[in-house]
Parts: C-alpha cells; structure tokens; sequence
C-alpha cells in the first residue's frame, strides 16, 4: 500500500499554524505567544523608528557630515568618485589609490579622511557616472531613494505568487521596511541594489521559463562578485548551458562598455588589483560583528583556522544547494536557497547586503503556506533574525547570532526541500501503480 507524504509532514513536532479569519497566530510555546496583530504592531513600531533614525542622520548635521561626525552616505562617496572617473574618462583614477583619494578629496572635501581600496570592476563606475552631474548630497539622497525603490519593487515581485496566501499586504510591506539591513542600506549608500535587482529579476525569469534572460541579470553580481560564488558551481553543475551564456553575454556587455569609456587597459588593471587582493585582504575586512554570514562564526577559529573552516563550510553549503538545485523543486525553493547560500558563503556579508535575504525569505514563506505546511517554525526564525540583526551581539559575545539563526534557517528549508523531493517522488510511484 503507497502511503503519500507531504512538506505539511516535514515538522511534525512544531505547534500548527492557526487561521481564524483569514489572520494567523504565532505560537512559539506556551511561555511566550506572539499574536498576528501583535507582530504586525511590532513591524508598525519598528518601520517608523528606523525610518526616522534614517532622515535624523541624512539630514542633521553640517554639511555633508552628519551629527556624530560620519560622512552622510559613507560608502557613496566611493561610488560618487568612481562615476565622476567615467564621466571625465579618467581611467587613472580607477586603481591608483592615491589618485582616487586626492580626486574624492577634491569632490567632497568633508571626505578627506575616509580612505577605500580600488576593488570595484570598472563597470560600476559607469553605472554611477550619471551620478557625478550632482552635488554629492543630492547625488546621496537620489541613490538612496532608488535603492528603496527597487527594495520595494523587488518585495513586491516577489509577493505576488503567494498573494493568496499572504493577503495583507501592508503587513508584508511594512515587515520589509521594518529590516534593520534596508536602514543600514539606505544610510551607507552601498551597492547591494544592483544584487538585489539581479536575484529578483533572474527568479522571475526563471519562473517565466527564461534561462538566457536570467542568466543576463546575474551578470549583474559582477558588481558584487562575492554574490556569485555559489552560482560560480551551481549553474555548470546543474548544467543550467542557458544561464551560463547569458551570464557570459551580460559581462562581454559589460566589458565593450568599459573599453568603450576607458579602453582596454581599465580591464587590465582591474585583473591587476584583483590579483593583489590577498595583500590587502585583512584590510578589506570587517570587524566580526560588522560580518553576519558564515564567515563571521569562523573567524573564532583564529587567523589560520578561519580561512580553512570557512571554505570547507562554503563547500558543504555548496554542494547542498547544488543538489538541490538539480531536484525539479519549484524555482521560489530553489532559488531562495541559492539567495541564502550566497549571503551564507559571502566572505564580506556586511549590515547593509543581508537586506538580500527578504526575497527567499517571501518566496519560500509563502511556497509553504501554499503546501499547507506549519509555518509557525519557519516565521519564529524569520522574527528572531530581524531581532538579531539589531543587536551586533559579537562585540561583546563574540558569537554573532545572526549567523547561527541564518545558517540553521537554510538548514530546515534545505530538510523541507528533500522531504517536499521525497514525497513527490513516492506520490508518482503510487500514481504509476495504481
């Protein structure tokens, strides 16, 4: 007798996930019970104090300096300089450190004691030449809205699918404004809005049957090369040929427009500074609770544990995503476990770039609550990760909670895919018997 399972059965010993008209109740035990219109109060509260911590430190201060004396948009200037060099065809600046620094000093003066290293593909000072046209404030505070923007329209990408399932809508909307990361984002004036417009647009592709035109938006991740190392595996492996030469067509895009603008030899000192980045990787890298992904767990190892366990643990979380990527899950499964594993296996995960995690997040929420699985395990890690984010615990533990929580979430999705593998294949043995 064939006797059918399903990812409803994955998680068994958690508390069912209860619907009383149409609104959900959290239950995480009997000591301590999270109601729906409680957490949605608690996204309310927490999306207008951020936010408004957000305006104070844009807009106080003197200048271009806000209240405690950091630079408004501290990592933008970066990017200011880099599109300033592409509008003025300044390929000299791109990698000599010096140069940058006296041509960001002269653009922004405030800026004269923050100091970067080059380590930004070539392309990236194109994307932000239009920038360049502005004062740095307002160049700051267009990046800063855009990056929004395309937050928002990325969430709502994402929500659409499971619409039906997550009806409220401005629950769902103001739980993403309610990210610590999003803030953090917003207030740096990073890059991580390019990575976040790739993975949305490449699952939507995916999900539309569009292999070669996904593979054009993940050659987005040049930007952020660290996002793309586990796709580096994934996609060969799980002989995605289609992704791959989109992948391909995306950077030789991307490489006819640097030469167009600087010629050849930006390429080539961009190959150049890459290969002296071991020489100044310790200065590239954050502070332990500046890191939430798996790096930040192995640096406890010391200086010649850390690099070691981080790549056997990359490894491990590698091959996992790859075997499931090769399963015939759906594209939301799939891909939001490639997502997590790319923050997971980011060397340089920092504040601003886990803002990443709230599509997978979104899409394998509502995957399950369309399977009818008890959600309740899945949306308790999803509340103590936001909770961890505020609080960088390893500046006075040492461990970094958000690690633990986001490598244990990608752990029970990754146990709900095999078991979701597991029943449908014993669901078509039955079919085929029957």
């Amino acid at each position: 007798m064939c006797v059918g399972g399903s990812v409803a059965h994955a998680f068994r010993p958690y508390k069912h996930f209860q619907q009383n008209n149409g609104r959900a109740k959290l239950m995480a035990n009997r000591k301590y019970r999270l109601r729906y219109h409680e957490a949605r109060m608690h996204a309310v509260v927490l999306a207008v104090v951020g936010w408004l911590l957000v305006v104070v430190v844009v807009s106080a201060g003197r200048g271009n300096r806000s209240l405690v004396g950091s630079l408004k948009w501290a990592d933008f200037v970066h990017f200011y300089t880099l599109g300033d060099a592409a509008r003025t065809r300044s390929t000299a600046v791109l990698y000599d450190q010096t140069v940058q620094h006296a041509r960001q000093a002269a653009l922004v003066p405030e800026s004269e004691d923050d100091h970067f290293i080059p380590v930004y593909g070539p392309q990236t000072a194109l994307l932000f030449a239009p920038f360049s046209l502005l004062s740095y404030f307002l160049a700051g505070l267009l990046w800063a809205l855009l990056t929004l923007a395309v937050y928002v329209w990325a969430v709502w990408l994402s929500w659409r699918p499971a619409r039906n399932v997550l009806p409220d809508r401005f629950f769902v909307f103001v739980a993403s404004l309610a990210s610590p990361p999003l803030w953090f984002l917003s207030v740096y004036g990073q890059s991580t809005a390019f990575v976040i417009a790739a993975f949305a647009s490449a699952w939507w592709a995916l999900e539309h049957s569009r292999r070669f035109a996904a593979g054009l938006m993940l050659s987005l991740l040049a930007i952020k090369p660290q996002f793309g190392l586990v796709l580096a595996v994934v996609a060969p492996f799980a002989y995605e040929g289609q992704i791959l030469a989109g992948i391909a067509v995306g950077m030789a895009v991307q490489a006819l427009a640097v030469i167009a603008v600087f010629g050849g030899s930006a390429l080539a000192m961009y190959a150049q500074a890459l290969r002296g980045l071991p020489a100044v990787a310790r200065l590239l890298e954050p502070t332990a609770f500046r890191m939430h992904s798996l790096r930040a767990l192995t640096h406890l190892a010391g200086e010649r544990g850390d690099v070691t366990l981080w790549a056997i643990g990359s490894l491990v979380i590698v091959l996992v995503t790859v075997r499931v990527w090769r399963q015939p899950a759906p594209w939301r499964v799939r891909f939001g476990i490639l997502v997590l594993a790319s923050a997971l296996v980011n060397p340089h995960l920092a504040i601003y770039d886990v803002a990443v995690i709230a599509l997978p997040i979104i899409w394998i929420g509502g995957w399950l609550l369309e399977e009818g699985s008890d959600t309740t395990w899945y949306w308790q890690r999803v509340y103590f990760i936001a909770a961890a984010l505020l609080i960088p615990t390893a500046a006075f533990l040492r461990i970094q909670l958000s690690a633990i929580l986001m490598l244990e979430l990608f752990v029970q999705i990754v146990r709900v895919a095999w078991t979701y593998q597991q029943s449908r294949s014993q669901r078509s043995l039955c079919s085929g018997l029957s």
